[in-house]
């Protein structure tokens, strides 16, 4: 439980730490707007119990407060202290002021327990088009594990076309994906990403005994790769 805990914190304070300045670029509070100028005040001083606290339920916040208020909800869902129930009542918290991040601590809190109610929190959260790599590696890692290599393709591509560096992970998973569907070409070309940045050479070696890979160094494409 330790480590579900410290796993989800980790998801929160990441997805945060990248998406609170881009809230507060697009969403500036105005110079009438109070409320938000005092929450963003709270939240540069992580005093996010206080923000809760001054919450008005029956007041109309403007985008900009509520995104505030959102990340404040998200920031306490994410301490170690939490049973999983209320992480999950915060992070439903956090989706009603719209941060749709939550949805990754959802995915988290139910992964392991209920696989398909966990996997829709994560296509509830592709729906809203983030700019997040992680839901759709997560989505293609499973529909790998099925079998649905046609569905794994389209999300882990989608990762990689928003993702703001290189993975060695991702590039290795395409590479299986589009060896299995028979596009060579692209294949090869992932292939040769994850082993430039001096990974899955070892593994490389180990899909001789999957069956799937076996005439894999009579391609074209990948006879460079033979022993």
């Amino acid at each position: 439980m330790q480590n579900h805990f410290i796993g989800i914190l980790m998801v929160v304070v990441l997805i945060i730490s990248g998406n609170s300045g881009a809230l507060a670029t697009e969403s500036p509070c105005s110079a009438q707007d109070a409320a938000c100028k005092e929450f963003s005040t709270l939240v540069a001083a992580e005093q996010f119990d206080e923000i809760i606290g001054k919450v008005d339920t029956t007041k109309t916040y403007s985008p900009a407060a509520r995104s505030y208020i959102g990340q404040a909800y998200l920031m306490i869902a994410g301490r170690e202290d939490n049973t999983p129930e209320q992480e999950e009542q915060f992070c439903l918290k956090a989706l009603d002021y719209g941060a749709t991040s939550a949805y990754m601590g959802l995915y988290f809190i139910h992964a392991g327990q209920n696989e398909d109610k966990a996997l829709g929190f994560l296509k509830q959260y592709i729906a809203t088009q983030p700019n997040d790599p992680v839901p759709y590696v997560l989505l293609g890692q499973a529909e790998m594990e099925k079998e649905n290599f046609v569905a794994a393709n389209a999300f882990l591509r989608q990762a990689r076309s928003i993702a703001r560096g290189h993975s060695a992970n991702l590039d290795w998973m395409l590479f299986q994906v589009n060896y299995l569907l028979g596009d060579f070409a692209y294949a090869s070309a992932m292939l040769d990403s994850a082993l430039t940045q001096d990974q899955f050479t070892n593994e490389l070696n180990s899909l001789s005994a999957d069956p799937r890979f076996a005439g894999l160094s009579l391609t074209p494409e990948f006879r460079k790769y033979e022993p």
